[in-house]
């Protein structure tokens, strides 16, 4: 099983970022079987450049969830799954950094797509998500928000695992 997730969060400095989007979807190899996505106010201050970046402003976080009250749908649907990210090694820090401060140890396996892409594809001029999943042909919208980053990184790992298979 696997959950494959975005986050964005505020920028700033190593481990004082906070999540602002997540999402989720856990897959089963063949089908999504569930999905979480929401903003979640961080309690601190966005960077303007990922404002800029992301359209994900104060104003839209302001009536959010804050991580506590997402945290155990979090925990669920990631549960007995590897965690699949595009630069995994980020959003799983991220994550840690979110429940540590929650007291909470948050283990999970993880699969990065920008490592299984160097491996598997080889001759991509760029592993950017955006500029890989163009090359490859694969249609993305939504970009640099949570949910359209999970979904089009769902369709590289489900193009990566076929690509595996042969």
């Amino acid at each position: 099983m696997y959950s494959v997730l975005d986050i964005e969060t505020t920028g700033g400095k190593y481990d004082e970022e906070g999540i602002t989007e997540i999402a989720i979807y856990r897959f089963d190899g063949d089908n999504i079987v569930d999905q979480f996505s929401s903003l979640i106010n961080p309690d601190i201050e966005i960077q303007p450049f990922v404002v800029k970046l992301t359209g994900i402003n104060k104003k839209m976080l302001h009536k959010a969830p804050k991580f506590f009250e997402v945290a155990k749908r979090i925990v669920e649907i990631t549960d007995n799954s590897i965690l699949v990210a595009h630069n995994a090694e980020f959003d799983y820090r991220i994550l840690q950094t979110e429940f540590r401060r929650l007291s909470f140890s948050f283990e999970r396996k993880t699969l990065c797509t920008v490592n299984l892409s160097r491996i598997l594809l080889p001759e991509q001029p760029s592993f950017n998500l955006g500029k890989l999943v163009r090359n490859l042909g694969i249609p993305f919208t939504n970009e640099h928000r949570a949910h359209g980053d999970a979904k089009v990184t769902l369709k590289l790992f489900q193009l990566l695992l076929e690509k595996d298979i042969k």
